[in-house]
């Protein structure tokens, strides 16, 4: 991890090589999206040298980025280690638009930083595929997904 900052023993840092299969364990334990994975493009916390969460900007082609993989570990979540990492990767990635997927009761929390919804038939083509993809997944029958943009 290069360029931390340490809060605590909590450091935040761009993601090297050698990061990839603790933040592949990570997501695969919170169920979190590992598709397209490239390492280069995560955001991490780490606790010692143990990666506890991360983020990333997803290239969806044509200018079309999606802030996902936003995961904590189970033990230091509501610490605002999630918060940080997207402050942190928002002001570090300039690119925009920046769209994400949530669930509906996550709004309030991503308007904090700056998204609002935007409804899916206003989506870019690239984000509207990655929409129609969740949306029919079995998690989501119990949720309303909602699509949420920063410009």
């Amino acid at each position: 991890m290069q360029n931390n900052i340490k809060k605590n023993n909590i450091s935040y840092g761009q993601a090297i090589n050698n990061d990839e299969p603790s933040v592949r364990d990570l997501l695969k334990n919170l169920n979190g999206d590992r598709s397209m994975f490239d390492i280069s493009r995560f955001y991490l916390a780490k606790n010692m040298d143990k990666v506890i969460g991360c983020i990333r900007i997803k290239a969806l082609g044509n200018n079309c980025l999606e802030l996902a993989s936003l995961g904590v570990s189970q033990e230091y979540r509501n610490k605002g280690i999630g918060s940080r990492l997207i402050s942190e990767l928002l002001l570090k990635e300039k690119s925009r638009p920046v769209f994400l997927l949530t669930s509906e009761d996550k709004e309030v929390f991503y308007k904090k930083f700056g998204f609002n919804i935007i409804e899916p038939q206003k989506l870019s083509i690239e984000f509207k595929k990655e929409y129609d993809k969740i949306v029919v997944l079995p998690f989501a029958k119990n949720i309303k997904v909602i699509s949420m943009i920063i410009e």
